[in-house]
């Protein structure tokens, strides 16, 4: 009996390598556009983050100020630290790059309602030299955060010229690992985090 061969496609190609390359190409496909819908090109959320418009353009302000060509000045007194806060929405399990350059006698800006660890980061200088300093938001559970920039009580004036806050940077929720031999697998896989539904209010 003469022994069987491999069936072949038309171009000399075994059919089982033909079919596996397609296999393979529409895997590749899917998993590009997975990693699209995960990580869409992130955006300025902070209105008004340079100070070229008034600050009543997406900023609550109590305090004396004064808006020059390097920013904003606060002036604090006795009994205010010249803060200005903003609303800023944020969407669940990313993460955004946050930065503000500033200067001045304890000189901070801070992000609150994160919801993870404490809640609160902040950035914070003390003294004439400008500072730029950045860190990573981590949101939790949370769909909407507050931005401050303020001085501190019988201090100095400060300077503020700049609040940053882009993203989202999305988790790639596409790549699942493979489960262990004994764990049962997945009846359902994680999809993709979606994009933001509109247009961000502190899109510049």
């Amino acid at each position: 009996m003469r022994p069987s061969h491999p069936r072949r496609a038309p171009g000399g190609n075994p059919l089982g390598a033909v079919l596996g390359a397609l296999v393979l190409a529409g895997t590749a496909a899917v998993a590009a556009n997975c990693s699209a819908a995960a990580q869409p090109a992130p955006l300025e959320w902070i209105k008004n983050g340079e100070f070229r418009d008034p600050l009543a353009r997406g900023w609550s302000c109590e305090g004396e100020f004064t808006q020059t060509d390097r920013g904003v000045e606060g002036r604090p007194g006795e009994q205010s630290y010249a803060g200005c806060t903003q609303r800023v929405p944020v969407v669940a399990g990313t993460r955004y790059s946050f930065s503000a350059s500033m200067s001045g006698s304890y000189t901070f800006v801070t992000v609150a309602g994160t919801g993870t660890g404490t809640g609160e980061v902040t950035l914070w200088a003390d003294g004439p030299t400008w500072r730029s300093l950045a860190t990573t938001l981590v949101i939790g559970n949370s769909h909407e955060v507050t931005v401050t920039f303020h001085g501190w009580y019988g201090q100095g004036p400060y300077q503020v010229n700049r609040v940053s806050m882009i993203g989202p940077m999305y988790p790639d929720e596409c790549a699942t690992p493979s489960p262990a031999p004994s764990a049962p697998a997945p009846t359902s896989t994680q999809p993709c985090l979606p994009r933001p539904v509109g247009s961000p209010t502190g899109s510049v």
